[in-house]
C-alpha cells in the first residue's frame, strides 16, 4: 500500500497530468489531479501536481510542507508556455529544497542545462552575459549593462559588435573568470553578502532564453538580441533617488539652486533606427528618462510598424504617469509588449519619493495595461525613504496586482546616503523586512524580492547606522523640499524625527 504523499510541479499542458498517471501507476497509487486552490490540504496518500500557473510560488512553498516528496517533472524548457515560467519552476525547487521537505529535480534530464549554468555562475566569480549579447545607448555611448556607467565605446565607433575590441577587454576577462573590479563591483559586493546578484540572476534567465548550453555557446552570438535605447534624459517627474543625467527637471532644478552638472554628457543622442538587427533582436528595452514624454520614442514605433519590424518583445521603462489612447493604438502592432512600472512606495510616500506623480493615476494605468493585454512588471527602489514601509509596497502588490514579476535594488552602494544601509530606526526597519517575508512577492522568485529583505535583516539585527552618512541624507533632502516647497514631515514623519541622531556625529 502507498503510504507517501508526492507533489509534482510541471508545465501547464497535458503532459504534466499524463506523467503523473506514470509514476503513479509504477506505485500503484492514484493521481489525485491538479491542484489550483491556495488553501487546499491534501488528506489522501498518493499523487498530486499543480503549476505556477495555477498557484503562486509563495502557496506552493507553503503547501509543500504538507508533502513527503515535491518532484519537478522531467519535461524541456520548450513544453512550459514560457522559458521564464521553467526557470521560475527551478527556482521555486531550490528554495523548496532548502526548506525540510525531500525535493527531486536535480537528476532531471531536461534540467542538465539550467544547474550547469546555476552551479557555473557560482564558481565563475566574473562572467556575466550582459556583454556577450547587449548593445545599450547611454546617450550615445555603449555600457556594458544598465549598472556601469563607464562608456565600453562610442556607439557610432562600432564597426563589428561581435569582434569590437573594446567589448573584448570585457568578454575576454569574463570568460577566463578573471573578477573585473573597477566595472563590475556593484554585483561583487552584493554576492560578498552572500547573496545573488544581478549578474547571476539575470545571466541565468539569458542563458535560458538563448538555449545556451555552455560558456561557449557565448562566442556563436555574433550580433545583439538585447538592444536599450535611453536617447535622452527628458522626463516628467522628480524622483528623489534620481539625478540630472535621467531627468530634464531635475537637470533645470540643479541649475536653478546651483549644483554643477556636466552639460555635454547627457545632451540627446538618438539611437538610429538602422544600428538596430531585428534578424537577431529578441528584446527592445526603452527607458529614459521616460519614454512616454519622449517623442524619439512615437517615432520609434511608427517606423517599426511602417517597415513590419514589430517581431520582437517591447519592454517599456516607465513611471506610469502618462500612457495615452495614441500609446496603446500604436503599441496594437506589437506581439508581446512589457510595461515595467516603478512604485517605491505606498500612496503619498510613493508621490513624494517620486516627485511629481500621482500615485492613484499610476495604479489605474497598470489596471489599463493589463485590460490591453499587455505584460505589466514592477520596479521598487529600496532606500533612506523607505526603509521604514516597504512592506507596504509589497502587500500592495499582493493585494492589486498578485503574480506581476518585481525587481527590486537598492538605491547606491553601501556609502550611499541614499541607501537603505544607515537608516537610524533599526526596529522600524527590521519590522518592515519581516512584514515582507509575510507577502507573496517575497517568494515570487523576482530579482532581490527576498535576497535584499534577508540582507537588510542580516545587516540591521546587528546594526550601527553612519550618523555622518545621515547628515549628508538630511543636507540633500532639506535642499530638495526647500527648493520643491515640500516638507518631509507631511509624508514619512518618522523620517523626519530621525533627524535627532545626526546629533550623535
Amino acid at each position: 500500500m502507498f503510504t507517501k504523499k508526492i507533489l509534482c510541479i510541471g508545465s501547464e499542458t497535458r503532459d504534466t497530468d499524463l506523467l503523473v498517471n506514470q509514476l503513479a501507476a509504477v506505485d500503484d497509487a492514484q493521481n489525485h489531479g491538479l491542484i489550483s486552490n491556495s488553501s487546499y490540504t491534501p488528506n489522501n496518500h498518493g499523487y498530486y501536481h499543480t503549476t505556477i500557473l495555477d498557484l503562486l510560488s509563495a502557496d506552493i512553498i507553503d503547501m509543500a510542507k504538507n508533502f513527503d516528496l515535491v518532484i519537478m517533472l522531467d519535461q524541456s524548457i520548450d513544453s512550459y508556455p514560457h522559458w521564464k515560467t521553467y526557470v521560475n519552476t527551478f527556482r521555486l525547487m531550490l528554495e523548496i529544497e532548502t526548506s525540510q521537505v525531500k525535493t527531486q529535480f536535480r537528476d532531471n534530464t531536461n534540467n542538465k542545462d539550467i544547474l550547469r549554468w546555476h552551479v557555473l555562475l557560482s564558481t565563475n566569480k566574473s562572467l556575466c552575459l550582459y556583454p556577450f549579447i547587449n548593445l545599450i545607448n547611454d546617450y550615445g555611448s555603449a555600457v556594458q549593462c544598465q549598472k556601469v556607467s563607464t562608456p565600453v565605446t562610442k556607439i557610432d565607433s562600432i564597426v563589428d559588435w561581435a569582434t569590437d575590441p573594446e567589448f573584448a577587454k570585457i568578454r575576454n576577462p569574463m570568460l577566463a573568470g578573471t573578477p573585473i573590479p573597477d566595472r563590475c563591483n556593484t554585483c561583487y559586493e552584493r554576492e560578498e553578502t552572500g547573496q545573488q546578484s544581478a549578474r547571476q540572476f539575470e545571466s541565468l534567465e539569458w542563458a535560458m532564453e538563448l538555449r545556451l548550453k555552455t560558456e561557449h555557446d557565448l562566442k556563436n552570438i555574433k550580433a545583439p538580441v538585447l538592444y536599450e535605447i535611453r536617447p535622452s534624459n527628458k522626463c516628467n517627474i522628480m524622483c528623489r533617488m534620481c539625478d540630472d543625467k535621467h531627468s530634464h527637471l531635475i537637470e533645470q532644478e540643479n541649475i536653478k539652486i546651483g549644483i554643477p552638472i556636466n552639460t555635454d554628457q547627457w545632451r540627446m543622442q538618438d539611437f538610429p533606427y538602422e544600428k538596430i538587427n531585428f534578424t537577431t533582436a529578441k528584446r527592445i528595452y526603452w527607458a529614459g528618462g521616460e519614454p512616454t514624454v519622449m517623442p524619439e520614442f512615437y517615432a520609434f514605433l511608427r517606423k517599426c510598424i511602417k517597415q513590419k519590424t514589430t517581431d520582437f518583445y517591447l519592454s517599456i521603462g516607465t513611471n506610469g504617469q502618462k500612457l495615452s489612447d495614441t500609446l496603446f493604438d500604436l503599441l496594437k502592432e506589437f506581439p508581446i509588449v512589457n510595461f515595467s512600472v516603478s512604485f517605491d512606495g505606498y500612496k503619498k510616500v510613493n508621490d513624494y519619493i517620486r516627485w511629481g506623480s500621482d500615485f492613484e493615476k499610476i495604479r489605474s494605468n497598470c489596471f489599463r495595461i493589463l485590460e490591453h493585454d499587455h505584460q505589466l512588471a514592477f520596479q521598487t527602489v529600496f532606500s533612506m525613504y523607505n526603509a521604514t514601509r516597504i512592506h507596504e509596497v509589497y502587500e500592495f502588490y499582493d493585494h492589486d496586482f498578485p503574480g506581476c514579476n518585481v525587481l527590486v535594488q537598492p538605491a547606491g552602494n553601501l556609502d550611499s546616503y541614499l541607501g537603505p544601509w544607515h537608516h537610524p530606526l533599526r526596529d522600524q526597519v527590521l519590522e518592515s523586512m519581516y512584514r515582507c517575508r509575510d507577502t507573496k512577492v517575497y517568494y515570487a522568485n523576482g530579482r532581490n524580492t527576498d535576497s535584499l529583505v534577508e540582507e537588510l535583516i542580516d545587516r540591521f539585527e546587528d546594526h550601527d547606522y553612519d550618523p555622518k552618512i545621515l547628515g549628508k541624507f538630511f543636507a540633500y533632502n532639506d535642499t530638495l523640499d526647500r527648493t520643491r516647497g515640500s516638507r518631509l514631515a507631511d509624508y514619512i514623519p518618522e523620517l523626519e524625527q530621525a533627524k535627532k541622531f545626526i546629533r550623535h556625529e
